[in-house]
């Protein structure tokens, strides 16, 4: 197995290896080459159904397609129409579906109850936020990121300067 080092006993170095892989792939794009991806928002032979979305990890924008398949995401790959990306993804991208289905996703509210993280409903969620916004709305804060999309961002905001 080769090894990426950055000395000179005849392995390539982690740098060198990237520089020619940005070469390999600037090339494949100037010589007209295409990466193959199914077309956006059709079923394939594998029974998938291909949708368009923006890619949720660093805020670059780039477009992904997602396969799903019995109302999961299954698959996904670089959409060659989006601008930003041109059908190229980064390895956090080709893994963007792989965050809706982690053992340690949260999928129901916590609330903490002595010390403890407990599950309990949304209602009760919703309502000790609001009961803690009115009770000090100065110190009330959200923290966003660049996987935030346009339409979640304007929400927030909204939500802010309303309340």
């Amino acid at each position: 197995m080769k090894t990426f080092r950055d000395d000179k006993q005849g392995a390539s170095s982690r740098r060198e290896f990237l520089k020619q892989m940005a070469l390999a792939v600037a090339g494949s794009v100037l010589t007209g080459g295409r990466i193959p991806v199914a077309a956006s928002a059709s079923a394939g032979p594998e029974g998938l159904t291909w949708q368009k979305a923006p890619c949720r990890f660093c805020g670059t924008g780039c477009g992904v397609l997602v396969g799903v398949k019995d109302g999961r995401v299954v698959a996904v790959q670089g959409d060659v129409e989006s601008p930003v990306n041109r059908g190229l993804l980064c390895a956090k991208g080709y893994h963007v579906g792989l965050a809706l289905y982690g053992r340690d996703r949260l999928t129901t509210p916590l609330l903490r109850r002595n010390g403890k993280l407990e599950p309990t409903t949304w209602e009760e969620a919703i309502d000790r936020i609001a009961r803690e916004i009115l009770r000090s709305p100065s110190t009330f804060a959200f923290y966003g990121s660049g996987q935030w999309t346009i339409c979640e961002g304007y929400a927030v905001m909204k939500f802010m300067k309303g309340g």
